[in-house]
């Protein structure tokens, strides 16, 4: 798969699996992250296996970072082919009426206003090659709830549903196909950070297959709605979870 991939919030988590499994497959990986650190060091994983990769640092909030690193990629790999929006932000859950503005801000712009971005400057490229393919994680919580997560992160999640299925249907006709990701509880960094042991542990006995899903089971959908197995798959949302 020679393409040129653009992986937002590749640092860590199932971004980052998603990121060293395109380069595995012989994609340049354009390694995007708010933290330098995190992308170097996902960047020299890639490296050391003999991939191609580009480290890039990226504040998906902000019009100006996004379009300097689309400009950037574009500029070392000539195209993007493949944007994957991985790049989001959350606070722990709070009751709606206590939530902060400030908080409900960071989060939007992070989940939804990110997504925007990152898609309204590939766009021009991918119209510009005859086709691309665009994919965006949302979450379990955009058809259900996140209390632990709180409104705010939910309301982002399910918008990213609605920009999906009104960006597919718009860039059809150009070939560009744009679905969703929506992962269920993941074996991630995120867990640790949010869940305590005890409430992990009653989360994953709710799962019906009796475990977490791996940043491997949901970077296989990633790489599947990237490949040619999935160029008659728009507007679609695949929900990479075992829970129900």
């Amino acid at each position: 798969m020679d393409k040129v991939v653009i992986v937002t919030g590749a640092g860590r988590g199932i971004a980052r699996r998603v990121a060293l499994d395109f380069a595995a497959q012989g994609c340049r990986v354009a390694v995007v992250d708010l933290i330098a650190e995190r992308a170097k060091n996902t960047t020299k994983e890639i490296e050391s296996a003999g991939g191609r990769a580009l480290s890039v640092v990226c504040d998906v909030r902000s019009e100006a970072s996004v379009r300097d690193m689309v400009e950037q990629t574009v500029r070392t790999w000539g195209r993007v082919d493949v944007l994957v929006n991985a790049a989001g932000g959350y606070t722990l859950g709070k009751v709606t009426h206590e939530l902060s503005v400030a908080d409900w801000d960071m989060v939007m712009d992070s989940n939804l206003k990110g997504t925007f971005l990152c898609a309204k400057f590939v766009l021009p490229h991918m119209i510009k090659a005859g086709g691309g393919r665009i994919i965006n994680f949302a979450s379990n919580a955009a058809r259900t709830s996140s209390p632990a997560l709180g409104v705010h992160y939910t309301a982002t999640k399910a918008g990213v549903l609605g920009l999906t299925r009104h960006l597919a249907k718009e860039y059809a006709p150009h070939q560009i196909l744009v679905n969703t990701v929506a992962p269920g509880p993941a074996d991630v960094e995120r867990n640790a950070e949010i869940l305590s042991p005890e409430a992990r542990e009653q989360l994953r006995r709710e799962i019906p297959l009796g475990r977490f899903a791996e940043p491997e089971d949901i970077s296989a959908v990633v790489l599947f709605l990237a490949s040619e197995g999935a160029r008659h798959i728009t507007g679609q949302r695949s929900t990479s979870t075992a829970a129900t």
